[in-house]
């Protein structure tokens, strides 16, 4: 099967894509405005458009501040239209595949519009937002077109318990609405009650919920002026104050206010309330004795309960971001600072820091001799579909499980794992490596979705134990702040783990693994080689030694390689994210070689402080 970048109408989609990934983060030109139009309308256009915008909307907020995600596009087009022909409990005005539920309401909702004439929604727009406004009436009438084409059967956005209503309620009337939980990634929860949170369930007065690991998102106030969107990434705990409230007692959010109107939302922490406009959005953070608001967008009023504060009212403006540190026996310290995306997983969007491979690299990796190569540009066979080995050990195929998803970076594709519950990844037609190794480096892109315990590739051995699991003689992993890698990393989560040991070795985990020295980042591309030379193994990220240590076994023979996940049929410890351009080696790349690697794709090397 060819790769989508192999033909002309592949090529003209890519376009697309690439056209419409980056009106999320800067105004199109006329030019393209008129080439995003046509394509739109082309054949097989719109469907493209509205997989893209799906999957834009799942957990996408671009980090520009003049941007206008894709969320807000849809719920501008469709809100006023759509609310005489769908029930309340298919509304939900920043998902598009509720837009889907309406029954094409793009298309039908409005007889008198013609085709390419932007919706009349109905709303009075922000002054903020004018600019925004006057711009998608050009170039943003596709949205329509697009979500139109999307499958009713990927309701996972949608709210999974139904009611009977004919129209919108008034807002008095949902004023009374407890927060719901509308979608979750990768989550691992703790409840109060020991009741796990379902998608489209409601939190009720005085619930807490502890998300130990994944990024879950809450609707608080649907159809009130201070409506708001929560995400909240593990771990962290908020609990429900009952009505459209919300507190957060530790951890880390996000909150996009989409009312309109001064105060129109407020969540209590630790270290006082905060209070939000219309339109805003605002990063949280309560860990220990430290808290931070970030504002992002907006305006917002804190109103600390912290004491020996000297001031117990800031007002911030977009772009601030104020610290509050508690120390025993000293007054509180309040520093104000700039405010920071990166901070926040779920404000970073998955389809920005493009990956784009050329020929260069290929080049590059394949002059290193790799004994596996797979680049996941296409895949080939029937039935059971694979990656081709570019390698030289034949018959080293990456077999598809489960079907993952794909990102088409430019002229490059990359796979997407773990968002989905069935398992999804790779693992080899056949064991390697023919003779144990005393030397070998793994190298690969990685671009996790969020801190999480995912396991990004393993060797493992082919005979199952009785108990079901499986030995492995080398992992790569990304980990988070849980109760199985906060015992190995002494406290220091978020970090890529490498793990070699012979099969069925006694030794201890913390004998055989090595932790980056710094967290890796979510939502970014990074570069890894795991390598062993003799008894020594070491960790590189983006060119940097991050770890090592003696170990004096050699790799095992004859183990299979893995991807996405720790097991070949489960999805426990599955890994969310993107990875790219897996290569096996059976000696270790030296240094000039990972850090030629890294600059033939266009990447900065981080070098060490000796360097």
């Amino acid at each position: 099967m060819k790769g989508p970048n192999m033909n002309p109408d592949n090529h003209r989609l890519q376009t697309l894509r690439t056209l419409i990934v980056k009106s999320q983060s800067e105004s199109l030109s006329d030019a393209e405005i008129e080439e995003l139009n046509t394509l739109v309308a082309s054949e097989n256009g719109a469907a493209e458009a509205a997989e893209l915008i799906d999957q834009l909307c799942a957990f996408t907020d671009s980090g520009a501040k003049e941007s206008l995600p894709m969320a807000e596009i849809l719920s501008e087009l469709f809100c006023a239209d759509a609310a005489e022909n769908v029930s309340a409990h298919q509304r939900n005005p920043i998902t598009p595949r509720t837009v889907a539920a309406m029954g094409g309401a793009a298309s039908q909702a409005s007889p008198s519009r013609q085709a390419g004439e932007p919706a009349r929604t109905g709303r009075t727009t922000p002054v903020s937002q004018t600019t925004h406004t006057d711009r998608w009436t050009k170039a943003y009438w596709w949205v329509g077109i697009a979500a139109s084409h999307l499958l009713v059967a990927s309701l996972a956005w949608s709210i999974a318990k139904p009611q009977t209503v004919s129209s919108f309620p008034s807002v008095e009337a949902s004023s009374a609405k407890l927060p719901q939980l509308v979608s979750m990634t990768a989550c691992v929860w703790r409840s109060s009650n020991d009741v796990v949170p379902a998608v489209g369930e409601s939190i009720p007065a005085g619930e807490v919920l502890s998300l130990v690991e994944g990024i879950a998102e809450l609707r608080i106030g649907e159809q009130t002026p201070g409506e708001a969107m929560v995400r909240i990434e593990g771990p962290a705990s908020v609990f429900a104050r009952g009505g459209d409230r919300l507190g957060l007692q530790n951890g880390t959010l996000t909150v996009k206010t989409l009312g309109t109107g001064s105060k129109a939302f407020s969540i209590e922490t630790p270290f006082g309330e905060v209070v939000l406009d219309g339109q805003s959005s605002i990063g949280l953070v309560s860990q220990g004795s430290v808290d931070e608001v970030h504002l992002f967008k907006g305006r917002a009023m804190v109103d600390t309960n912290v004491p020996g504060a000297s001031d117990s009212h800031f007002v911030l403006e977009e772009g601030d971001a104020v610290r509050f540190t508690r120390k025993a026996d000293t007054p509180i310290e309040i520093v104000k600072f700039e405010a920071s995306f990166s901070s926040f997983a779920s404000a970073r969007s998955t389809g920005f820091d493009p990956l784009n491979i050329g020929q260069d690299y290929v080049d590059a990796v394949l002059a290193s001799d790799p004994k596996v190569y797979w680049r996941f540009q296409e895949l080939s066979g029937e039935g059971t579909q694979y990656i081709a080995n570019e390698g030289s050990s034949p018959d080293m195929n990456a077999e598809m499980i489960g079907a993952p998803s794909w990102r088409q970076y430019g002229e490059n594709r990359v796979v997407e794992l773990g968002l989905s519950a069935a398992p999804t990844g790779f693992q080899s037609s056949k064991a390697w490596p023919p003779t144990p190794l005393e030397n070998y480096s793994v190298e690969l892109w990685v671009k996790p979705q969020l801190f999480h315990h995912g396991e990004v590739l393993c060797l493992y051995s082919p005979a199952q134990l009785p108990d079901g699991r499986y030995q492995h003689t080398m992992m790569l992993e990304t980990t988070a702040q849980h109760y199985f890698t906060h015992r190995l990393t002494n406290s220091a989560p978020n970090r890529f783990r490498y793990m070699h040991r012979k099969l069925g070795d006694t030794q201890s985990l913390s004998a055989t693994s090595l932790f980056a020295d710094k967290e890796y980042e979510s939502r970014a591309w990074q570069h890894i080689v795991a390598q062993k030379e003799g008894s020594h193994q070491k960790l590189w990220i983006n060119g940097r030694l991050e770890a090592e240590h003696e170990s004096p076994y050699p790799l095992n023979n004859h183990v299979k390689v893995l991807i996405g996940q720790i097991y070949p049929s489960s999805v426990y410890r599955k890994f969310v994210g993107q990875i790219d351009e897996v290569a096996l080696y059976d000696r270790c790349l030296s240094l000039d070689e990972m850090r030629s690697h890294i600059k033939a794709a266009n990447r900065l090397v981080v070098l060490n402080e000796e360097d």
